[in-house]
């Protein structure tokens, strides 16, 4: 089948789970415009996974075609059976289910198309693509989960999986190989992510503009940095710390654009935008779950847009908003562990600040229903995975690689120059105007660039009036609308900036980089809720600005975000130069496996082989140990086949453990090296080795005298494959 066909059947599944979910979705959508069609697709998909999920956790049904068939029965089933009502398509809202396909379709045909210039799942470089793509091969292999570490032997994925099975799942229907589905995902992931931004912003605003304005702002916009590079460049003079690039012109400015240095831009950690992890390639949790984010969102306004008009308050419609929130809420858990208490944190602030429920009993009793059946929906997850198990607890941060106010700025100046206009604006209306009003303004100031100062927290002099402001109009309105509903991203986003420059969840990294995983993750989740709320502001200081002052305005804004959108536009043309080694070695395709065949052909013909003649998920010894930046671990990588050791520093910092990885690094050197026979096989028994596989690398690496006697002792080793570089033996089991 061809590369094109691929992504039409793709496309296609992605259309129908969206159908089939629409009447269940819109049930819980009723007062939304598009009646929540934006994130049909995603609510499909979160129940398509649970239940093709819970079928295997729970060994009713092995994870393949007939679990997922049975699933898609359920989901059809509960979309008819709850939205009965909404099945009569004369009553769908047929021109915003039109212009929602349309985004969705053509931002999916232009992220394949950018995946066509650099679909290398490959290993090296500054993504972690490598690991993921393991995690999926992983997947597809599994019968019961959880599925079992392509990387150490014996044991089960270390780390939360639903966005691979979700993937997985996806392309086992379609029948796409996994090669090609890792790059199809990306771009289905950032194409769900611009249809739903679309929706939220459209929904709450009752404007189009303000639905691309949102998409515009948590999709594709970056950080300033890329702008401060630019004028370095034309300046010939350092700005900012940004050293001016030696290209000869515009042109060559943006082909070979240093897109790696403005992710440092924080100390003791990178931080990452959702574009620029798209075209990073790189399908990690933290980006396969922004559409569910923004699902998530979606999902509790139209509860408050629900309650504000008294519709559908029945308990059946009741007990189905807490069932769909709690699924959805639940599923955070096994995409990305670190957005669950972020999420349910925010369904408590959502009900109580909001007002979602028409009493303060009701408000807490559902919120609380929602995150205690999260949970329980859930538990074969937290039963049998060793999840987050390379972090032991929190700490707290030291003062001085704290985020300076200059770097949170270089990082999302866009959104605070958006959310403070409209906070400006509210306090201009009601606080500035009485003596009182600015006497408490002066005080929490003074008080807040004093603490900043004592306490070495530069971030203080934003955060706590952003907060106090937001809550304060919050609570004093007594009707909560979209006003009110931004103002909560707000405090959300504030408040993630404020616990990972207070807090870090500790891990194998130490020193300055402490934190390091806390801020990539936690920044993320930062830039969804304050680039959806800074969409939603422009809305509101739009609607409250004279003529003149809104022309200054308007100009300011187009400016920064085209200061904003210099790093995405650059680190694309860049990365689709193929000029970088980790980028664009094979173009033209979405096979991210083609490169392997120039950088080993014995490989690439036998990892082909294997994927095809090799099934279930017996395990192998290849060259132990590695990591990011060196060429092992590739067998594992590219089957899914469970390695006694694929890349230790991985694992290390999954396990925390270097005694258990480096036993295994030296048991594989062992096996490979040792001339006794019976302690080779002493060790490949303790494994359970079923397949020992010699390519370049393990010849590079170990005796060749040791190597020799998997073909000396045909009684021992079986040759099942052999090709110019590579020979595979099957350990014969007595």
């Amino acid at each position: 089948m061809s590369q094109v066909a691929y992504v039409i059947c793709w496309w296609l599944a992605l259309e129908v789970i969206g159908l089939v979910s629409f009447p269940l979705v819109s049930r819980v959508c009723t007062g939304l415009t598009d009646k929540g069609y934006s994130i049909s697709k995603l609510v499909g998909l979160v129940i398509l996974t649970y239940f093709t999920w819970m079928f295997s956790s729970l060994r009713i049904l092995p994870f393949g075609l007939a679990s997922i068939l049975l699933s898609f029965a359920v989901l059809a089933a509960l979309s008819i059976g709850f939205g009965r009502n909404q099945l009569r398509i004369a009553d769908w809202p047929r021109k915003q289910i039109i212009i929602s396909e349309a985004i969705f379709s053509v931002f999916f045909v232009i992220s394949v198309l950018i995946m066509l210039g650099s679909p290398d799942i490959y290993f090296s470089g500054a993504s972690d693509a490598y690991v993921n793509f393991a995690f999926l091969n992983s997947t597809l292999r599994a019968d019961y989960f959880p599925p079992p570490d392509p990387w150490f032997a014996g044991a089960s994925v270390p780390y939360y999986y639903g966005g691979h099975l979700l993937t997985a799942v996806l392309a086992t229907v379609t029948k796409v190989p996994a090669s090609i589905s890792f790059n199809l995902a990306g771009a289905m992931f950032l194409a769900l992510a611009i249809g739903a931004a679309y929706g939220l912003g459209y929904n709450i605003t009752k404007k189009k503009l303000y639905g691309f304005l949102a998409a515009l702002f948590v999709c594709i916009v970056g950080y300033m940095a890329g702008a401060f590079q630019l004028m370095a460049f034309l300046s010939h003079h350092q700005i900012l710390g940004y050293q001016p690039s030696g290209a000869p012109n515009i042109a060559e400015w943006l082909l070979g654009f240093d897109f790696w240095t403005a992710p440092w831009q924080v100390k003791g950690a990178i931080v990452h935008y959702p574009y620029f992890s798209f075209v990073m390639g790189d399908l990690h949790s933290y980006f396969m779950s922004i559409p569910f984010q923004l699902m998530f969102i979606t999902l509790i306004f139209a509860l408050l847009q629900k309650s504000n008009s008294k519709e559908d308050t029945a308990k059946q419609s009741v007990i189905l908003d807490i069932f769909i929130l709690a699924l959805c809420l639940g599923f955070f858990y096994i995409l990305n562990t670190w957005e669950y208490p972020t999420y349910a944190i925010f369904v408590l602030l959502a009900f109580i600040l909001l007002r979602i429920r028409p009493s303060l009993m009701g408000t807490v009793a559902v919120s609380v229903a929602i995150i205690a059946l999260s949970f329980v929906l859930y538990m074969p997850y937290y039963l049998s995975s060793s999840d987050m198990s390379g972090y032991t607890g929190l700490g707290l941060l030291k003062a001085e690689i704290r985020t300076s106010l200059a770097e949170i700025l270089k990082f999302c100046g866009l959104f605070l120059f958006a959310t403070c206009s409209l906070l400006f604006i509210l306090s201009k209306r009601e606080i500035l105007r009485s003596k009182i009003g600015i006497a408490i303004a002066v005080f929490i100031l003074i008080a807040t660039v004093l603490a900043a100062v004592f306490l070495k927290f530069q971030l203080l002099v934003i955060l706590v009036p952003v907060v106090l402001l937001s809550l304060f109009y919050i609570l004093r309105s007594k009707q909560k609308s979209g006003k009110e509903f931004a103002l909560l991203l707000l405090i959300m986003g504030a408040a993630l900036a404020f616990f990972g420059d207070f807090l870090y969840v500790d891990d194998a990294l130490s020193g300055t980089a402490e934190r390091f995983n806390t801020v990539l993750k936690v920044y993320h989740q930062m830039w969804v809720f304050l680039g959806i709320a800074s969409a939603l502001a422009v809305y509101y200081v739009l609607s409250n600005l004279g003529k003149k002052t809104k022309i200054v305005w308007v100009i300011v804004l187009v400016v920064l975000i085209l200061v904003s959108l210099v790093h995405p536009v650059a680190s694309t043309t860049s990365m689709l130069s193929g000029r970088s080694i980790y980028w664009g070695m094979s173009r033209g395709t979405l096979d991210g496996m083609s490169y392997i065949e120039k950088v080993d052909k014995g490989d690439y013909a036998a990892i082909r082989w294997m994927n095809e003649q090799i099934k279930g998920a017996p395990v192998i010894l290849e060259a132990p140990n590695g990591g990011p930046g060196v060429y092992v671990g590739r067998v594992s990588t590219f089957t899914g086949l469970p390695a006694v050791m694929g890349w230790g520093i991985c694992e290390l910092l999954w396990r925390l453990s270097w005694t258990d990885v480096e036993e295994r690094i030296k048991d594989g050197e062992m096996i490979y090296n040792t001339l006794d026979n019976d302690e080779a096989m002493r060790l490949l028994r303790k494994y359970d080795v079923r397949y020992i596989y010699v390519g370049a690398t393990e010849r590079k690496t170990y005796d060749e005298v040791g190597l020799q006697k998997f073909a000396a002792q045909p009684e021992n080793y079986q040759l099942v494959y052999e090709n110019e570089g590579v020979s595979i033996f099957q350990v014969r089991v007595e």
